[in-house]
């Protein structure tokens, strides 16, 4: 397993819901930007827990911005 999948499996924050078969392709894909100054936004946050997830996987120079159609994820701003 990977660093994404441990952090889902391990996850006892904000909830959330990803396809496990997409987290080799994630790291592969966003690897290069760990510990880098980079932007990511993410389309349908839900509870913002995948947001979390980002946040510690990019780490501390990422930026993590979240969309979606519910207005109650402005309360996860």
């Amino acid at each position: 397993m990977g660093k994404l999948q441990d952090y889902f499996i391990a996850n006892n924050s904000r909830f959330m819901i990803k396809w496990s078969h997409y987290f080799d392709i994630y790291e592969r894909h966003f690897d290069r930007f760990v510990g880098k100054e980079v932007n990511l936004m993410e389309i349908g946050v839900f509870h913002g827990g995948s947001l979390q997830m980002w946040k510690h996987y990019l780490g501390d120079r990422a930026t993590i911005y979240g969309v979606d159609i519910d207005p109650k994820a402005k309360s996860l701003e």
